[in-house]
């Protein structure tokens, strides 16, 4: 599977022509400037690199505020791109202003690692082309089914998410959520667990809010046992270890802890910074995700359906699965 993506991928990249008699703009806008997202922007350069005619814009706000990302792809419909790829910060708030005015202008859009949710009023087909990006359930799944094999017998959970109305990071809660306990809820981000299968969630998610400093401080809280106590920590994003020094720092007096197995860590993504970490065991697994190929997947689709080529709706992008073992050569991908 790996090397046939490979070969995909390679195949992919051979110099396209744009044929379409005008230079293309396509704009990736992520939820706000980061270690994971500025990864989609190599992404879209490469792939615009690749079709002669074709300019990558990588825009978003420094910081994550549905607002602010709302006013950068107001300025992108002002300057006239011809395709706009999102990660949508906040369904309903997108959908009602700066998303409808690109379906009035006829811009068409698609959404990438986070797409619409049940919040808006109207099916997300009718403002976005195609998904690109992970399988946010899915993923949430192999969080648990991960914690599951390190707690075969069940325990205490704390998890840790962004915004609690972001729509890919509710996916994956309640994709961890139905692993433990076996249940199907019927909008994410679930139910808290309450001795399910054994497991049983002792607060509700710490929310981020997408600041680093706060993750780690978070984290922290769940290191100490201070004021609850758990015996599994799942990430259902890779905020904390992004402040690569503070989260080096924070975890140092925890080693045992980790090392016996008190506290399970298990976090999202994989980039070099959080392999070497796990390498140095400052956690037990992360499972890592594919921005790079989200960011190409959108200008190659945004590509096809402006030239009126058929394109495909949804786009699951690979996952990794990494662990102390494996973190040397767990970056191959593998589909979910």
């Amino acid at each position: 599977m790996a090397r046939l993506l490979m070969l995909l991928i390679a195949f992919s990249l051979l110099p396209l022509s744009c044929g379409y008699g005008k230079e293309l703009k396509f704009a990736v806008v992520p939820k706000f400037y980061s270690v994971f997202f500025d990864q989609s922007k190599t992404g879209c350069v490469d792939a615009a690199a690749q079709i002669k005619g074709v300019e990558c814009i990588y825009r978003g706000p420094e910081l994550s505020s549905v607002r602010l990302q709302d006013q950068v792809i107001n300025q992108l419909i002002d300057e006239g791109v011809d395709g706009i790829a999102v990660a949508v910060t906040q369904s309903k708030y997108l959908a009602e202003n700066s998303l409808k005015r690109a379906k009035e202008v006829g811009i068409p859009v698609v959404t990438y690692d986070s797409d619409f949710d049940a919040s808006i009023d109207e099916d997300p087909k009718s403002l976005r082309l195609a998904y690109i990006g992970t399988d946010n359930f899915a993923l949430g799944q192999s969080l648990g089914e991960e914690l599951k094999k390190l707690r075969p017998n069940g325990g205490t959970l704390i998890m840790q998410s962004g915004r609690p109305d972001s729509p890919n990071l509710n996916l994956r809660l309640m994709g961890v959520r139905t692993a433990l306990s076996g249940k199907t809820y019927n909008t994410p981000p679930g139910e808290l667990l309450n001795n399910d299968l054994g497991w049983t969630e002792v607060r509700e998610p710490l929310f981020n809010f997408d600041q680093l400093s706060q993750a780690v401080k978070q984290m922290e809280s769940v290191m100490k046992g201070k004021p609850v106590k758990a015996d599994s920590f799942v990430a259902v994003g890779g905020w904390a270890q992004n402040d690569v020094a503070l989260y080096r720092e924070m975890m140092a007096p925890y080693q045992d802890k980790i090392d016996n197995k008190d506290i399970v860590i298990i976090i999202t993504d994989t980039s070099p910074e959080q392999l070497t970490m796990l390498k140095d065991r400052l956690a037990h697994i992360n499972i890592g995700q594919s921005p790079y190929e989200m960011g190409r997947q959108a200008i190659l689709t945004l590509y096809k359906i402006v030239t009126k080529q058929k394109y495909d709706e949804i786009i699951y992008t690979p996952v990794t699965f990494c662990t102390q073992q494996n973190y040397e050569t767990c970056e191959k991908p593998t589909g979910m």
